[in-house]
């Protein structure tokens, strides 16, 4: 009511604003007395800041007498430590719980009362704005002369003038004066094909409350409600006569169903860098040992975006040097903030300041700092006060998940300028009404989020997402989904400003199987994509996993192509053309697939003889091949190649069933090296280079020539990999990994190729500023 009371209030509303929690938007132009009815109507809890402008003020007289008559429970907030509420202000206020203006203190405080916070907590996409306007089934007031109210007593009749009057969805409110004074009214009413029963309560501003019961009919534009009034033992009649905005139908009481079901997660995620892999695991076992649902992920960017679409009721990023510099947790974040999902941040490096693309995100969150191992257990607690305004009512169960599309095959295509250009995802998911995905294109990385639901009296869907270029812009993605032999057909329109154009999706249904993180991978030529195609569409009809580059030739990202298509594949199959062996990109795909020593089947497009003296040749030389050349047996070719590919599939899932876990050390980054040779040194410069679950993975050039590596390392830091020439000789290396608590590695070894061998290293960069950090473990 006035200037300070405003400032405590709107201070803690910025709180609810930074962590996603929904408070009361009035719409603008709206009069009082609906912004009242409309507030207190959704109200799960009214917070009072008591002064001596709001002892004397009659709209708020009105406000809480309405929650207090409609039992709506009340927080008090303490603002004036010198101020006594008295009559109604104390009267209404007196069995209320109180605290200070400390969100903290308000979020325990409500949690005590038995409020579910986390009901407050933004839905994805959801804005801090009005809300749609619901249709009522009556709106208005005795000046509008569409409400006529009157009741009977001692033979007496007596107008009830009302201010406002609402019926919605079998709610009754509004607000009015008679003969006995200001009064709001709350109740509710049965409709059943145009006549019902209805019940309401009357209640004056510091006096008894009168009861009113009765029937209510309605036809066409009138609605007639009669019955009795009751207040101790007197009684006598009331009537009422409404005239509606438009005629009557039963499909303004209908309150539509959620046609699907957008289940929010129940977990906190923990979002980690490599190197804080142990105080990950650390928070997040500690988190469920004092019953707080969490979940870790492993550092795989697929799934740490399935898991945060899919989980997540709020994403607790570890925020450091090395996080702010980690690829994987750029594009996590990103995608948790561009899906509105709550953030908490922990400060796991001192001194540290976030800056740059974490800074924007994080930018004004209350965070906890935890740095030091002796107050891990002071430090938790501090992080689970910020916590329980998103998880204080739920329980550790996991949610049902109704996967629609769990898919990394994704292919489409957007037109600009009349050009017909690829649209493409690494990974696509959709579940539980929610859209998420990312991937990368000639713009740069991208992660998507968004929703479908479906559309009224037909089996289509709709949809819209939002395309989000980290660091950079967005495009906006809206449509509706048709599926045809299980196949989803996404056709819309894309925006960005004020550019617009369509596009096509063509997404397969989802069709679980206990492979289904394995994928078989299509290696080929630009020139065989027709066939090779043919082949997909044959392999998705028969339920198994598959991915390829739809370009060919991995045109764009060879290290996306080498990550994603060949190390997660049960098997590669090859479509050897002798353009296939000229070009230089399948040549490394096939060879660093050799390399990770993965199941290879080549397909034979061509007469064998055409590239015999080719590296590709000399491969497959000894390997039993699929013969395809001759399209008209096409069929019989197919079948012998699919019986191949799920006996590897499921040698696959019992091999992976047996393997326990290595932590990823090092997602990419950049990387140098040398060995030495003859008492000389000699660079190695790396285009790419990871250690991921145990696996060595990289390419670059040397003195030598363009290499590829793979190999394998161990918890405990033993490393080995080969160094392979491409078209060339391999050079075997051995060594010991060594981590620093700051995202970087060295590895130390020898190398050895036939009677000779020398030492060499590769190490991580760190372009940064050498600042003294310390980290808690």
């Amino acid at each position: 009511e006035d200037k300070s009371d405003a400032s405590a209030a709107e201070k803690l509303k910025k709180y609810f604003v930074q962590r996603r929690l929904r408070f009361y938007h009035p719409r603008q132009n709206e009069d009082i007395n609906t912004i009242i009815a409309n507030g207190i109507e959704n109200a799960a809890v009214v917070l009072v800041f008591p002064s001596p402008s709001l002892q004397v003020s009659n709209v708020g007289s009105k406000l809480l007498n309405y929650a207090d008559q409609t039992k709506t429970p009340i927080l008090t907030i303490k603002i004036c430590e010198d101020f006594q509420p008295v009559n109604w202000l104390g009267a209404i206020l007196a069995p209320t719980k109180s605290c200070s203006t400390d969100f903290d203190e308000v979020m325990q405080t409500l949690i005590s009362m038995g409020i579910k916070t986390s009901d407050f907590v933004l839905e994805r996409g959801e804005k801090n704005e009005p809300q749609p306007i619901e249709e009522y089934l009556f709106k208005g007031e005795t000046k509008s002369g569409n409400l006529k109210a009157k009741y009977q007593q001692s033979g007496k009749e007596y107008p009830i003038e009302f201010r406002f009057l609402g019926l919605k969805h079998g709610k009754v409110f509004g607000q009015g004066d008679d003969k006995d004074g200001a009064f709001t009214l709350a109740g509710e009413y049965k409709l059943e094909d145009g006549f019902g029963v209805i019940k309401m309560q009357k209640q004056y501003v510091g006096k008894d409350s009168v009861k009113y019961r009765g029937k209510i009919s309605v036809e066409a534009l009138n609605c007639v409600i009669e019955g009795q009034w009751k207040i101790g033992k007197m009684h006598d009649k009331f009537s009422m006569h409404l005239i509606l905005s438009r005629p009557y139908t039963t499909d303004i009481e209908k309150v539509p169903p959620p046609q699907i079901s957008r289940k929010q997660g129940s977990k906190v995620m923990i979002s980690y860098c490599p190197c804080q892999y142990d105080l990950a695991q650390k928070i997040t076992k500690g988190l469920i040992a004092k019953g707080i649902p969490a979940v870790c992920p492993p550092i795989r960017l697929h799934d740490m975006i399935k898991i945060a679409a899919h989980k997540a009721r709020v994403v607790v990023p570890l925020m450091s040097k090395a996080y702010e510099a980690s690829n994987t947790a750029k594009y996590v974040l990103s995608y948790a903030d561009e899906a509105d999902i709550p953030i908490v941040p922990v400060k796991a490096q001192d001194p540290y300041s976030q800056s740059g693309w974490l800074g924007v995100i994080c930018a004004g969150a209350l965070w906890v700092q935890m740095t030091n191992a002796n107050e891990f257990e002071k430090k938790l607690d501090e992080l689970i006060t910020h916590l329980q305004p998103y998880v204080n009512d739920f329980g550790d169960e996991e949610q049902e998940m109704d996967f629609l599309v769990d898919e990394t095959l994704v292919e489409g295509y957007y037109m600009q300028s009349g050009e017909q250009l690829p649209l493409q995802f690494d990974m696509f998911t959709m579940v539980n009404g929610y859209i998420a995905g990312e991937g990368e294109d000639e713009v740069g990385i991208f992660v998507i989020n968004g929703s479908y639901n479906c559309l009224p009296d037909t089996e289509e869907l709709e949809f819209e997402f939002e395309k989000h270029y980290v660091e950079k812009y967005d495009v906006q993605y809206s449509g509706t989904i048709t599926e045809e032999e299980s196949i989803l057909f996404f056709d819309g329109k894309w925006f960005l400003d004020n550019i617009s154009d369509s596009f096509h999706l063509e997404v397969p249904l989802n069709e679980p199987s206990e492979s289904e993180s394995l994928h078989i991978m299509l290696s080929y030529q630009w020139n065989s994509q027709e066939l090779v195609k043919k082949v997909a569409n044959k392999l998705k009809e028969n339920d198994i996993p598959i991915w390829f580059d739809i370009a060919g030739d991995m045109k764009g990202n060879i290290n996306s192509a080498m990550a994603n298509g060949v190390e997660g594949s049960a098997m590669i199959i090859s479509f050897n053309t002798l353009a296939y062996s000229k070009s230089v990109n399948c040549q490394k795909e096939f060879t660093y697939a050799m390399q990770l020593e993965k199941n290879i089947v080549p397909v034979l497009l061509e007469n064998e003889k055409n590239f015999q003296d080719t590296w590709l040749g000399n491969a497959i030389a000894s390997v039993d091949k699929v013969n395809m050349e001759n399209e008209s047996l096409f069929d019989s070719s197919f079948d012998v190649l699919l019986q191949r590919i799920k006996k590897a599939l499921e040698e696959k899932v019992d091999e992976d069933s047996n393997q326990s876990e290595v932590i990823t050390r090092f997602e990419g980054g950049a990387v140098h090296g040398k060995y030495y040779r003859f008492d000389q040194s000699f660079d190695m410069v790396f285009d790419f280079f990871s250690l991921i679950e145990g696996r060595v993975s990289g390419q670059g050039i040397d003195n030598v020539a363009a290499f590829t590596m793979a190999g394998d390392y161990d918890n405990e830091g033993n490393i080995s990999f080969k160094k392979q020439y491409v078209g060339k000789n391999a050079i075997e290396h051995k060594g010991t990994l060594d981590c620093d608590e700051l995202g970087g590695f060295k590895i130390n070894g020898t190398w050895s190729a036939g009677s000779s061998t020398g030492d060499f290293y590769v190490e991580s960069i760190d372009d940064s500023e050498d600042d003294t950090m310390t980290h808690d473990s």
